[in-house]
C-alpha cells in the first residue's frame, strides 16, 4: 500500500522504542493495530458501496436499453432497414396482372348487365342430350390412314 521496505519498518520500530519506552510499546502497538482495522475497514466498506453503486448504474443502463428495445416495433424496424423508401412493398400490393374495372362484392364487374339465372339441371340435361357429338378431325391426303405424324 505505502511500499515500505524493511530499513524503513526498522527505523520506525527504533524511534518507538526510544520516544515511547519498552513499558508502553505493547499497548501502543495494540492501539495502532485497532486504527488500521479501523481505516481497512472503513476503506473496504467505501470501496463496496462504491462497486454497488458502479453495479446499479451498470444495471440501470441495461434497464433502459432492454426497455428500449421492448418498446419498438421490430418488424417496421426490419421493414424500414430493407425498404425504406416503400417502393418493393408498393410493388408486392400491386396486382399486375389485374387491370380490369372495378369489381363488386359479388365478382362481377360494376359496369356489367345483371347476370342471367342459372339453367335448372333438367334443363341442362335436355341441352346436352340435344347437342350432336363433335367432329373427328380430319386427316390430311398425305397420310394413310391409320398412320399420325
Amino acid at each position: 500500500m505505502f511500499d515500505f521496505a524493511w530499513s524503513e519498518f526498522g527505523l520506525i520500530a527504533l524511534v518507538a522504542v526510544l520516544i515511547l519506552g519498552p513499558k508502553e510499546l505493547p499497548q501502543a502497538m495494540r492501539t495502532m493495530a485497532k486504527v488500521v482495522r479501523k481505516v481497512r475497514g472503513m476503506a473496504s466498506e467505501f470501496q463496496g458501496h462504491f462497486n454497488d453503486m458502479i453495479r446499479e448504474a451498470e444495471l440501470d443502463d441495461v434497464r433502459k436499453s432492454v426497455q428500449k428495445l421492448s418498446s419498438t416495433n421490430i418488424s417496421a424496424e426490419v421493414n424500414k432497414m430493407i425498404d425504406p423508401t416503400g417502393e418493393i412493398n408498393s410493388a408486392l400490393k400491386d396486382d399486375p396482372f389485374k387491370e380490369q374495372p372495378d369489381v363488386t362484392d359479388a365478382g362481377v364487374p360494376a359496369d356489367s348487365p345483371e347476370p342471367s339465372p342459372e339453367p335448372s339441371p333438367e334443363r341442362l340435361n335436355e341441352q346436352s342430350s340435344e347437342a350432336a357429338p363433335a367432329a373427328e378431325p380430319e386427316q390430311s391426303s398425305d397420310t394413310p390412314r391409320g398412320q399420325t405424324t
